[in-house]
């Protein structure tokens, strides 16, 4: 099997667009420079736009990445027909392995460079926030590579006569990280270097496309970090391209170093995250990165680096930093400004090249945006709406400014400024379907009939594909729309059926059924295929909602076992005691019934309210 590449396709013409000196006319090192890609932090996501077929797009930036891939949703939505994989080509990730399916665009535009015919990998999951998919290695091994996002700009660089000179033309007074990189193969060309935490020399794989940084349990043990250590904590799960879930842990950590950095007493995610198969031990994520400002010499085989400030892992909002003493999880270096050199080796001072008269920092409304949206994404909220700001001051007609700050704005806990900003995005953009989700959200604890009407807006505005139709079906639900709610689901699962959350929208959609009263014998079915699904963990509420279908349905016994599972596994839900109490009413156990009603009321004084909404009074 043979797949088409944009990099075999790709001229050097889009990164030879400007051309810079790197010093004075005896110098011959020069940094042939593209223009500057565009590049927006979506939750610690760096995205890029992009065009298939003629249509606007935006991608994430994946340097773990080898391919370039699509979800399963945004094939269908640009109408591109999928083929299989052979058998033996398949996909490693975190949460396993498998099988994609191909997809072939028409013509494909990215970063100054146009093919034809080009072809994406097809995966498993959606990429949420309106991102269609990942670009990866594929892309990003045509030249070396500036990433700065928290300035939100991207740059290919082809070096021309600068043999070992430091290519982190920017820095003057940073000291400047080296790491020497490895490349696994052609065919999978992962960004690897070494690192160590607490001392133990471990592997890292630089990976933009991991949203924080994981360092795997093998690795974490030998540095004397396991789960059951203090002061770890679980931290929710983690998926990636195998699809399959991976529990994770925050944990301390005494000492990061890398390139002559050294971060002190902070806190990493750890978890089973699949690099055996690279002999790596940490994805180094984007956090590092917007912490960053790097270099990826591939014409040298190495990666440079400066610090921009803040907490590196940091997995809450940054921290305020002492005048004179650095934060906890802010790193220290040991190489001096300006140059390259490791922990107690002074760097050759000959060898980095001169600055160059090129800054990242933003002039327009667009980059103020996108710094806004960096500064963002770390929890640096009054950084964020100071940027945000200034970019609706210098384009008073952009939508996406309002939209930004009144994500910051809800966030900041000052919801009025929030609607504001939400309102005055829809008056610049009638058709703008997040800022009406936005807005729905932020409305829905109180006004139903504007949340009813914002979220009819976003039905008949978003595509039929997306991925937030899912969250539209729960907002249907939290304003008693339950036909509503279950119609958004039906998109969904239509469109992601082999996505990872597949298991938990099938029991969501048996509740809803139930709710509505419609579908049942289809409701039943979701639930039995949610439960077989499902870790056990999550069986209480299925338990409940099949409870609910087989009451119903008439079916007491069944509603009363369910509904005594479910008790069981959750004791606090006043859900499966209600539906328990009404099945025993029904079958005239009074004594019991009355009981069970009670101790719902009790865990939830407006139960009651709830079910007489949809038909079914005591």
């Amino acid at each position: 099997m043979r797949i088409r590449h944009i990099g075999c396709m790709a001229t050097l013409a889009a990164v030879a667009a400007l051309s810079v000196s790197t010093a004075g006319a005896t110098d011959r090192c020069k940094l042939l420079m593209s223009e500057p890609v565009p590049v927006s932090m979506v939750n610690l996501r760096p995205v890029i736009p992009a065009g298939i077929n003629g249509t606007e797009a935006r991608f994430i930036v994946d340097t773990g990445s080898f391919f370039d891939f699509l979800s399963p949703a945004a094939a269908a939505e640009f109408k591109l027909s999928l083929v299989d994989a052979p058998p033996w080509y398949y996909v490693s990730g975190v949460g396993g392995s498998f099988v994609p399916k191909i997809a072939t665009a028409k013509t494909f535009a990215v970063a100054g460079v146009s093919v034809r015919d080009k072809e994406f990998l097809v995966g498993n999951n959606d990429f949420r926030n309106g991102i269609v998919g990942i670009l990866g290695q594929d892309l990003f091994r045509i030249a070396d590579v500036e990433l700065d996002f928290a300035d939100g700009v991207l740059r290919f660089v082809k070096p021309q006569h600068c043999g070992d000179k430091v290519l982190a033309y920017w820095a003057t007074q940073q000291a400047i990280g080296t790491v020497h990189l490895r490349w696994t193969s052609e065919q999978q060309p992962h960004l690897l270097g070494k690192a160590s935490v607490n001392g133990h020399e471990i592997e890292v794989v630089f990976d933009t496309g991991s949203w924080r940084t994981v360092l795997s349990l093998g690795a974490a043990k030998r540095a004397g970090i396991t789960p059951d250590s203090p002061g770890v904590v679980p931290a929710g799960e983690s998926t990636g391209l195998g699809g399959k879930p991976v529990p994770i842990w925050a944990a301390p950590i005494d000492k990061f170093e890398i390139g002559g950095e050294a971060i002190e007493h902070t806190r990493v995610l750890i978890g089973d995250i699949g690099m055996r198969q690279l002999g790596a031990d940490m994805l180094l994520g984007s956090d590092f990165f917007l912490a960053h400002h790097v270099y990826v010499a591939n014409s040298q085989d190495k990666l440079y680096f400066t610090y921009n400030g803040g907490p590196v892992f940091a997995l809450s909002a940054r921290p305020p930093t002492p005048a004179k003493a650095p934060a906890a999880g802010t790193p220290t270096a040991s190489a001096q400004p300006g140059t390259a050199g490791s922990p107690g080796t002074a760097a050759n001072p000959g060898a980095s090249a001169a600055p160059m008269p090129v800054s990242n920092a933003p002039t327009d409304a667009a980059g103020f945006l996108r710094r806004g949206m960096a500064h963002a994404s770390r929890g640096e909220l009054e950084l964020a709406l100071s940027d945000l700001t200034r970019a609706a001051q210098l384009d008073p007609h952009d939508p996406e400014s309002h939209y930004q700050r009144g994500l910051v704005y809800w966030r900041s806990r000052q919801p009025q400024l929030a609607l504001q900003d939400f309102n005055a995005a829809l008056a610049l953009d009638p058709n703008a379907y997040q800022a009406y989700l936005a807005r729905a959200e932020l409305q829905l604890p109180r006004i139903h009939a504007a949340v009813e009407e914002d979220l009819g807006a976003v039905d008949r505005l978003a595509p039929q594909q997306a991925d937030l139709r899912l969250v539209l079906g729960n907002l249907y639900q939290g304003i008693g729309q339950y036909a509503g709610a279950v119609h958004q689901y039906d998109l969904w699962i239509e469109y992601h059926e082999d996505d990872v959350r597949l298991p938990r929208a099938l029991a969501g959609r048996c509740g809803l059924q139930a709710a509505a009263n419609i579908d049942l014998d289809r409701a039943l079915d979701d639930c039995n295929q949610a439960l077989s699904k499902l870790p056990s963990a999550e069986h209480a509420a299925v338990f409940s909602n099949r409870g609910l279908v087989y009451l119903r349905l008439g079916r007491l016994d069944r509603a009363i076992a369910d509904a005594t599972a479910a008790i069981g596994l959750h004791a606090k839900s006043g859900n499966p005691l209600y539906v328990r109490g009404l099945a025993e009413l029904r079958q005239g156990l009074t004594a019991k019934g009355q009981a069970d009603l009670a101790a719902a009321r009790k865990l939830q004084p407006n139960i009651a309210r709830h079910y007489a909404g949809i038909g079914l009074k005591p």
